[in-house]
């Protein structure tokens, strides 16, 4: 995994915190707080999504404002690196 897209799903883990039951994430967000260019996000998440640590919401319209969840092999990732 390339630097940009492990320091995003980083930020993206730590939106859930220790106890979430919610795997609900804001990639704009994450991207944001890392000063990531649009570009870079878009390409970030095609790999993060492609490897199965993120995936869409069924309801494209969440997906479209830049929500996705975060999948156990996601969090797993980095919390078991």
């Amino acid at each position: 995994m390339d630097e940009k897209s492990l320091q995003l799903l980083k930020a993206m883990r730590a939106q859930l915190g220790e106890t979430s039951a919610n795997r609900a994430v804001d990639a704009v967000a994450a991207a944001n707080s890392l000063g990531m260019y649009p570009g870079t996000l878009d390409r970030s998440l095609l790999y993060l999504v492609r490897a199965g640590y993120i995936e869409e919401y069924a309801d494209r319209a969440m997906t479209t404002q830049g929500m996705y969840l975060l999948t156990f092999q996601g969090i797993a990732a980095i919390d078991n690196p």
